[in-house]
């Protein structure tokens, strides 16, 4: 088994004993997850996914593509931004992630995302999201514009849809825009590398 499907094979680990956990304290009807559902801000979601990341044409690094793995975290701030409908939600995410990356060299991405992901029903089962976030993590590759590998800023933006499963299981696909810099905090190049993702998964709703 490779270090990526290791890894992947974990995160779902964690990610069921989690879920299966919350089921089990909600079905005993214990009051903990309702009294977090009445918070303003509240844990509500976790996803575990992955997916392909491409390189830009231009890109020094467009020979290498990578396959991440992430786990997200979703904080329910809906009611602090004033949507108390049914039809949309807003959430502050946190979300660590490890990514592989491949070609005439190998390497990985790790780091931590902060962002907020939008989302607005599109039918009784199905909800398109648009997410935007920014990630402090190290680049453990050299690249032309960015110089030997360390501390860089991964940004993203992406669109995509969420179709809910049975109970409180749903999955979810996508695509994000990406860019690495360092902002010039670090005394090195910052030409900046643009790359693209396509990513799906598993979400458990609280």
């Amino acid at each position: 088994m490779s270090v990526t499907r290791r890894h992947l094979f974990a995160l779902l680990l964690v990610f069921f004993s989690i879920s299966s956990v919350a089921q089990a304290t909600t079905a005993r009807g214990v009051s903990g997850l309702q009294k977090v559902r009445s918070k303003a801000l509240s844990l509500n979601e976790i996803n575990v996914g992955s997916g392909f990341v491409h390189q830009s044409s231009c890109s020094s690094l467009r020979h290498h593509f990578g396959y991440p793995i992430f786990i997200r975290l979703g904080l329910n701030v809906s009611s602090l931004a004033g949507l108390s409908g049914y039809r949309s939600g807003l959430q502050l995410a946190l979300e660590p992630f490890y990514n592989t990356i491949h070609g005439t060299e190998k390497g990985f991405e790790t780091g931590c995302g902060f962002g907020v992901r939008y989302f607005h029903k599109l039918t009784g089962s199905t909800n398109l999201f648009l997410e935007a976030s920014v990630a402090p993590m190290y680049l453990g590759i050299d690249s032309r514009e960015q110089g030997r590998a360390g501390f860089n800023f991964l940004d993203q933006i992406g669109v995509g849809v969420q179709r809910t499963l049975s109970g409180p299981y749903a999955l979810f696909s996508g695509y994000r825009l990406r860019h690495i810099s360092h902002a010039g905090l670090v005394d090195r190049p910052n030409s900046g590398i643009n790359s693209g993702a396509f990513i799906a998964g598993i979400s458990y709703s609280f």
